[in-house]
């Protein structure tokens, strides 16, 4: 993340600079090439001096001014490329130096993040043991007190997740992976939540793929509870290609709300279910695996597509 944010701000400066500079250098050349090409008020003529010595004379003059043209063109080149290698050098130590502080408070919450989740984690799973072995009545407050406990566990669990995907700088080992058999197979597994909705599968017979399983499945499976969670009727999966489509009927998302949607413990519906952390671990191993992740809302219909 900070390497392309330094990179971005480096193309930017270079860029910047390169328009600058054709912009510059050319009108000087052209200026000058212009110039050359004026007549000038020529000697007069020596006595005894042939038309053949005047042609010589003239030649020699105009092979000057292209000479001079040509110096002044490798001059101009020579000091763009010097003026962009200096431009580079600054605005790489510029973006170092501006990022640094930053790169290290992310990297000190990333840590701390992962050790509470990891702190936290055992004496959840204790005290979920523990009320497991105490064969809890059927009154309301233990059920409260067991979703409780398992909400706290999941949301343990997502940040974790999120912690070390973030921490991450490895790339994720790929092979290749029939993704349309493991779609197929992570959507049985979500039969028994959809009760009247449909689930409709538009999937080739076999798809393959060059990824990471895990990474695949773990994003599959964030869209896959997400779009059951928020619709009305039906969810539709389907791939095109490299692209995997999850879409789903129910309210659309707002305009000022769709950009926030992969922003942590962020959620359109406040009342839903969860930690808010899904869409933001799927974009998270998006990121660290060079997939493009995008969402649109309209017309009732909201549809996440992962193109790899």
């Amino acid at each position: 993340m900070f390497r392309r944010l330094r990179n971005k701000f480096i193309l930017t400066n270079l860029l910047t600079t390169t328009a600058i500079i054709i912009v510059a250098f050319t009108s000087v050349f052209i200026a000058n090439a212009i110039s050359a090409k004026r007549p000038r008020p020529m000697p007069a003529r020596m006595p005894g001096e042939s038309s053949e010595m005047r042609e010589v004379i003239d030649r020699e003059i105009q092979n000057d001014r292209d000479e001079r043209l040509g110096s002044l063109a490798l001059t101009l080149v020579l000091t763009g490329i010097s003026i962009e290698l200096l431009v580079f050098l600054v605005s790489y130590f510029i973006a170092e130096s501006a990022i640094k502080p930053v790169k290290e408070a992310y990297e000190k919450q990333r840590i701390f993040i992962a050790n509470a989740s990891h702190e936290l984690k055992t004496p959840i799973a204790a005290v979920q043991a523990n009320f497991e072995a105490l064969g809890a009545t059927e009154q309301p407050w233990v059920n409260n007190i067991e979703n409780e406990l398992n909400r706290a566990s999941n949301l343990v669990s997502d940040l974790l997740t999120l912690a070390r995907t973030d921490g991450r700088t490895a790339e994720a080992p790929k092979k290749d992976t029939d993704i349309a058999k493991v779609v197929r197979n992570r959507t049985q597994l979500i039969q028994a939540r959809l009760g009247d909705k449909k689930l409709e599968l538009e999937l080739p017979e076999k798809a393959v793929i060059n990824l990471n399983a895990a990474d695949f499945t773990q994003v599959l499976d964030i869209l896959l509870d997400n779009a059951v969670k928020y619709s009305e009727k039906k969810v539709v999966v389907r791939l095109d290609g490299k692209r995997l489509i999850v879409e789903n009927d129910g309210k659309t998302i707002a305009k000022d709300k769709i950009d926030k949607i992969f922003d942590r413990f962020y959620q359109t519906d406040k009342t839903a279910e969860g930690s808010g952390l899904g869409l933001a671990i799927a974009k998270a191993i998006a990121v660290q695996n060079k997939w493009n992740i995008q969402v649109e809302s309209d017309k009732k219909l909201t549809r996440f597509s992962v193109s790899f």
